[in-house]
Protein backbone atom coordinates (compact mmCIF):
# COMPACT_ATOMS: atom_id res chain seq x y z
CA UNK A 1 0.00 0.00 0.00
CA UNK A 2 2.62 2.47 0.96
CA UNK A 3 4.61 1.57 -2.56
CA UNK A 4 1.49 2.37 -4.48
CA UNK A 5 0.34 5.93 -2.55
CA UNK A 6 4.52 6.61 -3.13
CA UNK A 7 4.43 5.72 -6.62
CA UNK A 8 1.24 7.53 -7.43
CA UNK A 9 2.50 10.91 -5.81
CA UNK A 10 5.79 10.52 -7.97
CA UNK A 11 3.22 10.02 -11.09
CA UNK A 12 1.39 13.11 -9.98
CA UNK A 13 4.67 15.32 -9.27
CA UNK A 14 5.78 13.85 -13.02
CA UNK A 15 2.27 15.29 -14.28
CA UNK A 16 3.21 18.58 -12.28
CA UNK A 17 6.40 19.45 -13.61
CA UNK A 18 4.98 17.88 -17.31
CA UNK A 19 2.21 20.73 -17.25
CA UNK A 20 4.36 23.41 -15.89
CA UNK A 21 6.76 22.68 -18.69
CA UNK A 22 3.86 23.08 -21.31
CA UNK A 23 2.66 26.33 -19.55
CA UNK A 24 6.52 27.76 -19.88
CA UNK A 25 6.61 27.06 -23.54
CA UNK A 26 3.37 28.10 -24.15
CA UNK A 27 3.95 31.31 -22.51
CA UNK A 28 7.59 32.00 -24.43
CA UNK A 29 5.16 30.96 -28.03
CA UNK A 30 3.22 34.19 -26.92
CA UNK A 31 6.10 36.11 -26.28
CA UNK A 32 7.64 35.51 -29.65
CA UNK A 33 4.79 35.84 -31.63
CA UNK A 34 4.10 39.41 -29.88
CA UNK A 35 7.82 40.20 -30.11
CA UNK A 36 7.53 39.09 -34.17
CA UNK A 37 4.21 41.30 -34.65
CA UNK A 38 6.32 44.59 -33.01
CA UNK A 39 9.25 43.92 -34.89
CA UNK A 40 6.87 43.91 -38.18
CA UNK A 41 5.28 47.07 -37.42
CA UNK A 42 8.38 48.55 -36.56
CA UNK A 43 9.79 47.26 -39.64
CA UNK A 44 7.10 48.66 -41.40
CA UNK A 45 7.23 51.93 -39.11
CA UNK A 46 10.82 52.50 -40.71
CA UNK A 47 9.78 52.34 -44.21
CA UNK A 48 7.04 54.43 -43.93
CA UNK A 49 9.17 57.14 -42.79
CA UNK A 50 7.70 60.26 -43.79
CA UNK A 51 10.28 62.38 -46.00
CA UNK A 52 9.10 66.05 -47.11
CA UNK A 53 10.86 65.66 -50.57
CA UNK A 54 10.25 62.39 -51.74
CA UNK A 55 10.02 59.81 -54.66
CA UNK A 56 8.23 56.99 -54.11
CA UNK A 57 7.10 53.90 -56.64
CA UNK A 58 6.92 50.43 -56.68
CA UNK A 59 9.64 48.81 -58.59
CA UNK A 60 8.76 45.38 -60.24
CA UNK A 61 5.70 44.91 -57.36
CA UNK A 62 8.09 45.95 -54.28
CA UNK A 63 7.15 49.48 -52.62
CA UNK A 64 10.18 51.73 -52.73
CA UNK A 65 10.56 55.31 -51.01
CA UNK A 66 13.78 57.56 -50.35
CA UNK A 67 14.21 61.34 -49.49
CA UNK A 68 14.66 63.08 -53.00
CA UNK A 69 16.19 66.28 -53.83
CA UNK A 70 16.81 68.83 -56.90
CA UNK A 71 20.10 68.07 -59.09
CA UNK A 72 22.43 70.50 -61.14
CA UNK A 73 23.61 68.93 -64.42
CA UNK A 74 25.66 70.05 -66.96
CA UNK A 75 23.66 70.62 -70.11
CA UNK A 76 23.08 73.46 -72.37
CA UNK A 77 20.45 74.16 -75.26
CA UNK A 78 17.16 73.86 -73.99
CA UNK A 79 16.06 74.16 -70.02
CA UNK A 80 15.60 71.59 -67.57
CA UNK A 81 14.20 70.42 -64.15
CA UNK A 82 16.07 67.21 -62.44
CA UNK A 83 14.99 65.37 -59.63
CA UNK A 84 16.35 62.52 -58.09
CA UNK A 85 16.03 59.92 -54.87
CA UNK A 86 18.92 58.39 -53.23
CA UNK A 87 18.88 55.75 -50.99
CA UNK A 88 21.86 54.14 -49.34
CA UNK A 89 23.89 50.46 -48.58
CA UNK A 90 22.25 49.31 -50.87
CA UNK A 91 22.37 51.98 -53.20
CA UNK A 92 19.25 52.49 -55.03
CA UNK A 93 18.37 55.68 -57.34
CA UNK A 94 15.43 56.83 -59.20
CA UNK A 95 15.91 59.93 -61.46
CA UNK A 96 13.35 62.27 -63.47
CA UNK A 97 14.59 64.35 -65.91
CA UNK A 98 12.26 66.81 -67.55
CA UNK A 99 14.02 68.83 -70.37
CA UNK A 100 11.96 71.62 -72.38
CA UNK A 101 11.94 74.79 -74.72
CA UNK A 102 9.82 77.14 -73.38
CA UNK A 103 9.86 79.47 -70.55
CA UNK A 104 8.71 77.05 -67.71
CA UNK A 105 7.19 73.82 -67.09
CA UNK A 106 3.43 74.10 -66.98
CA UNK A 107 1.36 71.14 -65.14
CA UNK A 108 0.18 68.42 -67.68
CA UNK A 109 0.89 64.75 -68.60
CA UNK A 110 3.96 64.21 -70.49
CA UNK A 111 4.86 61.18 -72.18
CA UNK A 112 8.13 59.66 -70.64
CA UNK A 113 10.65 58.95 -73.74
CA UNK A 114 14.21 57.40 -74.19
CA UNK A 115 17.67 58.94 -74.63
CA UNK A 116 17.76 57.58 -77.91
CA UNK A 117 14.57 59.33 -79.20
CA UNK A 118 15.60 62.60 -77.57
CA UNK A 119 18.89 62.35 -79.63
CA UNK A 120 17.17 61.58 -82.50
CA UNK A 121 14.21 64.08 -82.06
CA UNK A 122 16.92 67.21 -81.16
CA UNK A 123 18.19 67.03 -84.68
CA UNK A 124 15.13 68.17 -86.21
CA UNK A 125 15.08 71.37 -87.83
CA UNK A 126 10.96 71.60 -86.88
CA UNK A 127 10.80 71.01 -82.92
CA UNK A 128 7.69 72.19 -80.96
CA UNK A 129 8.11 74.96 -78.26
CA UNK A 130 5.96 73.23 -75.80
CA UNK A 131 7.57 70.13 -76.26
CA UNK A 132 8.53 68.47 -72.94
CA UNK A 133 11.11 65.58 -72.92
CA UNK A 134 10.98 62.94 -69.75
CA UNK A 135 13.38 60.15 -68.94
CA UNK A 136 12.83 58.26 -65.63
CA UNK A 137 15.85 55.84 -64.79
CA UNK A 138 16.75 53.91 -62.06
CA UNK A 139 20.09 52.27 -60.51
CA UNK A 140 20.37 49.44 -58.01
CA UNK A 141 23.43 47.86 -56.57
CA UNK A 142 23.52 44.38 -56.97
CA UNK A 143 25.83 41.81 -54.93
CA UNK A 144 28.98 40.84 -56.64
CA UNK A 145 32.21 40.55 -56.94
CA UNK A 146 33.71 44.17 -56.54
CA UNK A 147 29.79 45.23 -56.74
CA UNK A 148 27.62 44.96 -59.83
CA UNK A 149 24.43 46.91 -60.82
CA UNK A 150 21.45 46.56 -62.13
CA UNK A 151 20.07 49.72 -64.09
CA UNK A 152 16.96 50.67 -65.58
CA UNK A 153 17.36 52.98 -68.81
CA UNK A 154 14.07 55.54 -69.45
CA UNK A 155 12.04 53.96 -72.23
CA UNK A 156 8.09 54.17 -72.18
CA UNK A 157 5.43 55.55 -69.85
CA UNK A 158 3.90 58.94 -68.52
CA UNK A 159 4.28 61.77 -66.15
CA UNK A 160 1.75 64.06 -64.69
CA UNK A 161 3.13 67.09 -63.53
CA UNK A 162 0.28 68.26 -60.88
CA UNK A 163 1.68 71.32 -58.98
CA UNK A 164 4.59 73.16 -60.07
CA UNK A 165 6.28 76.72 -58.64
CA UNK A 166 9.40 78.48 -58.95
CA UNK A 167 10.61 76.18 -56.19
CA UNK A 168 8.35 73.07 -56.05
CA UNK A 169 7.06 70.00 -58.54
CA UNK A 170 4.61 67.72 -57.49
CA UNK A 171 3.30 64.80 -59.69
CA UNK A 172 2.81 61.16 -60.44
CA UNK A 173 4.35 58.50 -63.16
CA UNK A 174 4.28 55.39 -64.40
CA UNK A 175 7.78 54.10 -66.71
CA UNK A 176 8.46 50.71 -67.87
CA UNK A 177 12.45 50.43 -68.23
CA UNK A 178 14.98 48.84 -69.89
CA UNK A 179 16.53 46.38 -68.07
CA UNK A 180 20.83 45.93 -68.06
CA UNK A 181 23.15 45.01 -65.86
CA UNK A 182 26.80 46.49 -65.14
CA UNK A 183 29.29 44.54 -63.61
CA UNK A 184 33.05 45.40 -62.50
CA UNK A 185 36.14 44.67 -64.65
CA UNK A 186 38.23 42.11 -63.53
CA UNK A 187 41.04 44.78 -63.11
CA UNK A 188 39.02 46.77 -60.61
CA UNK A 189 38.06 43.57 -59.25
CA UNK A 190 41.36 42.04 -58.58
CA UNK A 191 42.83 45.32 -57.04
CA UNK A 192 40.20 46.55 -55.11
CA UNK A 193 40.11 49.74 -56.67
CA UNK A 194 35.88 49.45 -58.25
CA UNK A 195 35.96 48.70 -53.87
CA UNK A 196 37.27 51.89 -53.15
CA UNK A 197 35.29 53.54 -56.07
CA UNK A 198 31.86 52.67 -54.52
CA UNK A 199 32.41 53.14 -51.17
CA UNK A 200 33.59 56.56 -52.19
CA UNK A 201 29.99 57.31 -54.30
CA UNK A 202 28.53 56.51 -51.22
CA UNK A 203 29.71 59.06 -49.18
CA UNK A 204 29.08 61.42 -51.72
CA UNK A 205 25.10 60.05 -52.42
CA UNK A 206 24.86 59.83 -48.80
CA UNK A 207 25.59 64.05 -48.52
CA UNK A 208 22.74 64.09 -51.44
CA UNK A 209 25.43 64.69 -54.31
CA UNK A 210 24.62 61.29 -55.79
CA UNK A 211 27.03 61.09 -59.25
CA UNK A 212 26.38 64.75 -60.76
CA UNK A 213 29.18 65.32 -62.34
CA UNK A 214 27.84 64.15 -65.01
CA UNK A 215 24.31 63.77 -64.68
CA UNK A 216 24.50 60.37 -65.86
CA UNK A 217 22.14 57.96 -63.62
CA UNK A 218 24.06 54.91 -65.64
CA UNK A 219 27.77 56.18 -65.28
CA UNK A 220 29.36 53.47 -63.18
CA UNK A 221 33.24 53.72 -62.54
CA UNK A 222 35.38 50.49 -63.35
CA UNK A 223 32.04 48.99 -65.00
CA UNK A 224 31.53 47.20 -67.84
CA UNK A 225 27.87 47.07 -69.37
CA UNK A 226 26.77 43.00 -69.45
CA UNK A 227 24.67 41.89 -72.45
CA UNK A 228 22.15 40.58 -70.08
CA UNK A 229 18.69 42.86 -70.50
CA UNK A 230 15.30 42.57 -68.96
CA UNK A 231 12.66 45.02 -68.07
CA UNK A 232 11.72 46.73 -64.90
CA UNK A 233 8.54 48.01 -64.16
CA UNK A 234 7.95 51.83 -61.86
CA UNK A 235 4.67 51.65 -60.94
CA UNK A 236 2.28 53.76 -58.70
CA UNK A 237 5.22 56.68 -58.67
CA UNK A 238 4.54 60.16 -56.75
CA UNK A 239 7.12 62.42 -56.29
CA UNK A 240 7.16 66.25 -54.60
CA UNK A 241 10.30 68.10 -54.23
CA UNK A 242 10.74 71.63 -52.61
CA UNK A 243 13.75 72.97 -53.52
CA UNK A 244 13.45 77.03 -51.69
CA UNK A 245 15.53 75.90 -48.70
CA UNK A 246 17.86 73.91 -50.97
CA UNK A 247 18.38 77.15 -52.47
CA UNK A 248 18.94 79.57 -49.72
CA UNK A 249 21.54 76.97 -48.52
CA UNK A 250 23.42 77.46 -52.03
CA UNK A 251 22.55 81.46 -51.83
CA UNK A 252 24.45 81.87 -48.57
CA UNK A 253 27.93 79.61 -49.90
Amino acid sequence: MLLLISTFKKINHFFTLFTNLINKITTMKKQIIVMFFLLLGLGSTLFAQDYTNFISCEVDGKEWKAEAKKLRIPISGFEYLAIAAFQVSPDIQVWIRMYYFTDELKPGTYEITSEKEIESNSKKKNKKEDMVWVLVDYTEETKGLGHAFHDGESMSGSLTIEEITSTSVKGFFEATLNGVYYKKRAVATMTGSGIRGNLEKKLITKAGGGMLANGDPHYHENTKKSDETDTIVLTNGKFFVDWSKQKNEETEE
